[in-house]
């Protein structure tokens, strides 16, 4: 059996006297696509952000690739090859495709001095987006198209995009069919499997669409009020038991904390 590429145990976050996450504990493997559920307030913003590098947890480790890690900034996280894909997307609609896919990492010409004097080569970038993209089998008219004249779906695909071409092991997805059309979630949702698939990257997607998460998902994690109520094999159960488990209606492998 392989090593999981990432395993959560027992993270604790408290802010003052809030406990707001109570001990939780899981694994990714590579190849893997993981659902993190649970209502508002269940603690999966503040989970995501621990992973990610935003803020440390109070107790808790992260073995990441075998090493225990401690991130003190999301930089630490994407230099270990952890990338988070937002919901509001952090991309900018006034530059096109390609400069937004080279954001931070841009080409330059002229050696060391092209970089200091950051004098980018536009069109190696915009070759290298269309490879990429293609490669991915993500679909947009040109490299050259400013955001924002693009639709949703596209703006997402290039989002994922961004974070697999700077060779990310795990991504993690924060609503990523949120305000979709049917025919753009469905892309979406075909390029997160193809990623699963073909690339063997370990995906963490936070979505509320419980048929988008039975769909996609490979297990699915229930957080609720801070508590890891079930780990869930999707071949062993249903878009309802799913729900039960995040209202409560259902306990399932309950991780006892301590008051």
């Amino acid at each position: 059996m392989n090593d999981p590429l990432i395993e959560i145990k027992d993270i604790r976050k408290a802010f003052g006297a809030v406990q707001a996450l109570k001990g939780i504990s899981f694994t990714i493997d590579p190849g893997e696509i993981v659902a993190l559920v649970g209502d508002n307030g269940a603690g999966k913003s503040t989970l995501v952000k621990i992973i990610s590098g935003l803020f440390p947890p109070t107790s808790g480790e992260i073995i990441f690739n075998d090493k225990l890690v401690k991130f003190r900034h999301p930089s630490d996280a994407l230099n270990a090859g952890i990338e988070t894909v937002y919901q509001h997307l952090a991309l900018i609609e006034q530059l096109d495709v390609a400069d937004n896919v080279f954001l931070g990492r841009e080409t330059t010409r002229w050696g060391a001095i092209g970089r200091f004097l950051g004098v980018m080569n536009r069109k190696q970038m915009r070759v290298d987006t269309r490879v990429a993209l293609d490669d991915l089998h993500i679909k947009i008219p040109a490299p050259t198209m400013p955001v924002r004249m693009m639709s949703g779906g596209q703006r997402q695909a290039v989002a994922i995009g961004r974070a697999i071409t700077w060779g990310r092991q795990l991504l993690i997805l924060d609503e990523p069919t949120a305000a979709l059309g049917v025919e753009e979630t469905e892309q979406v949702l075909q390029m997160i499997e193809r990623l699963r698939d073909t690339r063997k990257i370990g995906l963490l997607i936070i979505s509320h669409n419980m048929r988008d998460v039975y769909r996609i998902a490979d297990k699915i994690v229930v957080l609720r009020q801070g508590v890891h109520a079930a780990t869930l094999d999707k071949t062993e159960t249903n878009p309802n038991d799913i729900v039960a488990y995040i209202t409560g209606a259902k306990d399932g492998n309950i991780v006892q904390v301590e008051a």
